[in-house]
C-alpha cells in the first residue's frame, strides 16, 4: 500500500514538474505579438504630400522637379465637387499649375501600397501602377540626401 502512494506521488510530482517546464518555456502571449510585430517590415510613415512627391519621382521625376522648381506643383485632395477621371474620387493628387502637357498624377495609400493613376500629353486615359511604400522607400527616401530632397520637394508643393 505504501510502495502505490509513493508511485502515485512520484507520478503526480512527474506531471507537475512536465506541466510547469512547459509552461516556463512556452512564451508568453505578449512575447509572440512581439516576436510577430518584430519580424513583419514595420509601415514606413509618410505624409500624403510625401507619398505624392514619392509617386511623382516614380513616374515623371523630371515633370515633378521642373514643376517644383518653375513654383508650378500643386498638391490637393479630390473633392466631391472636382471633374475628375472615373476612379479616382477619393485620391489625392499632382498637377502643374500652368497644365502645358495635362499630366496628373493621382495617389493614394491603401496600407503598404500605394495606387498610382496618371495622365500625360493630354492623354485622357489613366494609367496606374502600384508600389508599395517599401520600395518608394528604398529607391528614393533611403540615404540623408534623398530625404532631404523630398522634403524640399515637400516643401515647394503649393495647395489649392
Amino acid at each position: 500500500m505504501k510502495r502505490k502512494v509513493i508511485i502515485t506521488i512520484i507520478i503526480l510530482i512527474s506531471c507537475l514538474w512536465v506541466a510547469v517546464t512547459i509552461n516556463f518555456n512556452r512564451p508568453s502571449s505578449q512575447q509572440v505579438q512581439d516576436e510577430t510585430q518584430s519580424s513583419q517590415q514595420p509601415r514606413p510613415k509618410f505624409t500624403d504630400q510625401q507619398i505624392g512627391v514619392l509617386a511623382g519621382l516614380a513616374i515623371s521625376p523630371e515633370w515633378l522637379k521642373q514643376n517644383i522648381a518653375a513654383n508650378q506643383l500643386v498638391y490637393g485632395i479630390v473633392k466631391p465637387s472636382d471633374t475628375v477621371p472615373a476612379g479616382v474620387d477619393d485620391y489625392n493628387y499632382l498637377v502643374a499649375a500652368d497644365d502645358q502637357d495635362g499630366t496628373i498624377i493621382f495617389f493614394k495609400a491603401e496600407g503598404q501600397t500605394v495606387i498610382i493613376k496618371y495622365t500625360s500629353q493630354r492623354n485622357t486615359k489613366l494609367k496606374a501602377k502600384a508600389l508599395t511604400l517599401s520600395q518608394l522607400k528604398k529607391e528614393f527616401y533611403q540615404t540623408r540626401s534623398q530625404k532631404r530632397e523630398v522634403d524640399d520637394y515637400v516643401a515647394g508643393l503649393r495647395t489649392e
